[in-house]
């Protein structure tokens, strides 16, 4: 999958609901500011949290990394 390359260390899977899910092949620390899984409605959205991920912004919504994918 393109987003494999473009995002390496990220399992990308469909969600069982729909959607796009995105898993850390390799899990960070609980208390780090990064998070183990991005959620995303669509493809597009999905990449627009990894890039945000790669950056190591939390976004614009406020939230930080993992409380916002459990929201999502």
């Amino acid at each position: 999958m393109t987003a494999i390359r473009r995002f390496p260390g990220w399992e990308i899977i469909e969600g069982a609901g729909g959607g796009y899910i995105a898993i850390r092949t390799v899990l960070v620390p609980e208390h780090s500011s990064l998070s183990n899984v991005r959620c995303g409605a669509t493809l597009p959205e999905l990449f627009e949290h990894l890039e945000e991920e790669t950056r190591g912004r939390a976004g614009s919504n406020g939230l930080q990394g993992r409380a916002r994918d459990r929201i999502a």
